[in-house]
Parts: C-alpha cells; structure tokens; sequence
C-alpha cells in the first residue's frame, strides 16, 4: 500500500494555528511511512518542534495527543525496506523520547505521545496522518480527530512513549546499582 500523499500547506497552516489561545487541544497522527522518507524530514522536523514550542509557550493550556507507529508494519513479498527507513524510525522515536524526558514546562504533564501497535499482518496502521486542532470547541474536522482519539482511548491499541525509552545510564551505569533504589 502506498502512503497517501501529505499536503504541506495544511499541515503547515495547522500547526501555526498551535500559537492562538483559541486552540486548547491537537491531535497529530503520524503513522505513515511517508514520514520517515528523507523528502520529508524536514517537516517532521517542523512538526516536532512547533508541536514542543507550543507545550513550552503554552503549558498546561494546550493538550497535545501524538499518535506514532510503536513497529514499523510487515514488509509483504519480497519488496524489502529500505534500512534507512529503520534508522530514521529508531532516530525519531530516540528524539521524541529525548524531548518527552528532558523538555517539559514547568506544571504541566509530559508530552502524550502514543505508539499505535501494528500486529504482524498489517501492512499500514489503520488512520490516516493528521493534524486536528480544538479551536473555540470546534475541531478542524470532528471525525478524524474522533477516530485519532478513539485509538488513542482503546486497550491495548497503543502503548505510550516516555523517557523510559532512553539509556541515559553512559558507560558507567552499572557500576553503582544502588542509582537504581
């Protein structure tokens, strides 16, 4: 299955809306492997970091729900993945996981970032890429940012990305195990 193509401009213009005071909630879904191509860094990158600029400049007046893949899906026949579609996965998550830990504004919860858990056969996850704001009340598009939610809400659908995912011990870390009480 192909990757839908990402229309820049309104993802662009969604999230310049994060700075009003009018938005109080976003929902972003990025599960598509559109995301990790090197075409598209560059607003991965724009994302991430509006997204974070938001939730320091905002607090705990605007609820960020981030919706990334946990795995990446089954390669089906003999097409297979490119390794750079690997590293930039493992890379992402590494970074997200880095801001979710050590960025975090003062009194307000850590980012809510949510790993959507793909079984074995799936080929794509199951939503499509969005970003949804809560503007005055009104969502953007109220029913693709029910569906992000109701993902988001369902056992087991997700599991979530904390700092937990970062080795931060160094070389040395098992040299004192008393850090660990």
């Amino acid at each position: 299955m192909t990757d839908p193509v990402i229309d820049v401009a309104v993802w662009r213009e969604r999230i310049a809306a994060l700075s009003s005071r009018e938005v109080t909630a976003v929902v972003v879904v990025q599960c598509g492997l559109a995301w990790l191509r090197p075409d598209l860094t560059d607003l991965r990158n724009e994302v991430d970091q509006a997204v974070l600029g938001a939730q320091l400049r905002r607090g705990t007046g605007l609820t960020v729900d981030r919706v990334i893949l946990h795995n990446l899906p089954a390669v089906s026949g003999a097409a297979a993945r490119a390794s750079s579609v690997d590293r930039a996965f493992d890379e992402w998550h590494h970074r997200l996981a880095a801001a979710s830990l050590l960025v975090r504004p003062p009194g307000s919860p850590a980012p809510r970032i949510h790993r959507l858990i793909l079984n074995g056969s799936q080929s794509s996850a199951p939503i499509p890429d969005m970003v949804e704001v809560l503007d005055n009340g009104d969502w953007t598009d109220r029913q693709r940012a029910g569906l992000a939610l109701d993902i988001i809400r369902t056992v087991g659908a997700t599991t979530p990305l904390t700092g937990y995912d970062m080795d931060l011990d160094g070389p040395f870390g098992d040299a004192d195990p008393s850090v660990y009480m």
